[in-house]
């Protein structure tokens, strides 16, 4: 579960580079602060993992679908 949970992140991640890249100069606050949020989850939840040292862990409050509700991907 904390896989998927990773690769989840590291895919919103790029979306969010992505569309930084693509907005250029652009209104992009709002992007590179949520792309800082996964990036500080993902470190996160990493060391959590690390630390634990188990596959049972899980991070059940900080969800990729939590962080970033649907109505704000219709940007994606």
């Amino acid at each position: 579960m904390i896989l998927y949970q990773m690769a989840k992140r590291m895919e919103q991640r790029e979306q969010l580079k992505h569309s930084i890249e693509q907005t250029g100069g652009g209104n992009t606050e709002h992007l590179v602060s949520q792309k800082e949020m996964v990036e500080e989850q993902l470190l996160t939840q990493t060391n959590r993992w690390a630390e634990e040292g188990s596959d049972e862990f899980m991070l059940g409050a900080m969800t990729p679908e939590a962080v970033v509700p649907q109505e704000n991907l219709s940007w994606l």
